[in-house]
Parts: C-alpha cells; structure tokens; sequence
C-alpha cells in the first residue's frame, strides 16, 4: 500500500512539473506576442498617411464645458486639411478646407467665406491625429502604457505651455484604430478630449484628393 502511495505521488509531483513548465512556456510566448503586437500598432499608428473620422470634441474650461461633433479629412502626402462641423446647431455646416497653400473658412447657412492665402499655421492644429504623431515623434518624453483591449500612447508636448502640455492617444488594440485623445495642461487635468466614433485609417483614395481639389476649385469661381 506504501508503495502505491509513492508511486501515485511521484506521479502527481511530475505531472505537476510538466503543467508549471508548460504554462510558463505559454506566459512567456504570449508576453512576446503583445510586446510585438504593440510595438507593431504603435508604428502603424505613427505611419498613419490619411484618415477620415466622425469625432466628438468636449473642450473644457473654468468656467464651462462645450461639445462638438465634426467630420474631419486629412491627408499628409497630399498635405490636404477639412473640418467640418455637424453639431451644436448654430455652427452646422461651418467648415475648416485646407489644401496645401492657403485655408478656406465656409458657411453657406451664414453666407460666410474667408480665404488665408499662404496659410502657415495648419501645424497648430492641436486636435488633430496627424499633429498627436508629429508630438510623439518630437517629443523628449514618451510612454506606452497597456490594456487587454487598449494600447495608450502619452507624449509632453516639446515647448508646450501651461493649457497644452501632454497628449494621450487611446488605440484599440484589436481593430488599430484610434478610439480617443487627451490633450491635458501642464498640471496633467484634461482640457479636451476626442472621441472617434468612426474612423477609416489610409483609406483616402487618388479619386479623393482628386475631388477635393475639384470641389475646391468650383466653389472658387
């Protein structure tokens, strides 16, 4: 009866081995696979060329809170800009075209149209996705923290000031979209963030820009 005991520990002791050994194999294969998958979606993110996205703006401030939905176009190759307000209903229509040279702000409801020609200043375009890489990328301190479902890049902002000094980028770790960003002042409180209800990364077609270009040169005459 001692003798089957033993045997049945001995057992017992080895096949126990086996499992801690077999999981550990597993954690340390699977901690590769998302150190690889991050530092993959962290490159495809800042590699970003084009997007189109449906956002919502919530600015915050002392005093109040306000919210917008826009429709914004960007194109980094074709250094092409368009934003256009969907919400609140007393700017709807209102909208931000840039084509590589100068900046259009339009409103037909409010028989509005200004043109910038030799427009410099795009870059200062805080909330955009393309203006988050372009401060990552700069930036002398970052930092990649993790979720089961969300990969966030932070960023200070090289010469920031007091009202824009960090930005976060929240990513969906399975689709690699962007699904939010912060913009925090210097005391790290929010100031504004963006969430991307609807996003479609590089996929704005020669046809596109091609149209842009069109509309643009049809509103002009």
């Amino acid at each position: 009866m001692k003798k089957v005991i033993t045997i049945i520990v001995i057992l017992v002791t080895i096949i126990t081995v086996i499992i801690v050994k077999l999981s550990y194999k597993k954690i340390k294969y699977g901690n590769n696979i998302n150190s690889k998958s991050t530092e993959e979606i962290t490159k495809y993110i800042l590699d970003i060329n084009s997007y189109e996205a449906k956002e919502e703006i919530t600015v915050k401030s002392n005093k109040n809170t306000n919210k917008y939905v826009i429709l914004e176009k960007c194109n980094k190759n074709e250094n092409l800009y368009k934003k256009e307000f969907i919400e609140p209903e007393n700017i709807k229509g209102l909208s931000f075209i840039y084509d590589g040279i100068d900046l259009k702000i339009e409103n037909s409801r409010l028989s509005l149209k200004k043109i910038y020609e030799n427009y410099l200043y795009i870059e200062e375009e805080n909330s955009s996705i393309f203006d988050f890489i372009k401060t990552y990328k700069e930036s002398e301190k970052t930092k990649i923290e993790e979720t089961n479902e969300e990969i966030i890049l932070i960023a200070k902002v090289k010469n920031g000031n007091k009202y824009i000094a960090y930005k976060k980028l929240y990513i969906n770790r399975f689709s690699k979209k962007p699904i939010k960003m912060e913009i925090q002042n210097i005391s790290q409180n929010e100031i504004m963030y963006i969430l991307y209800n609807e996003i479609k990364i590089n996929n704005l077609q020669k046809e596109d820009i091609l149209a842009f270009k069109l509309k643009q040169m049809q509103s002009d005459i």
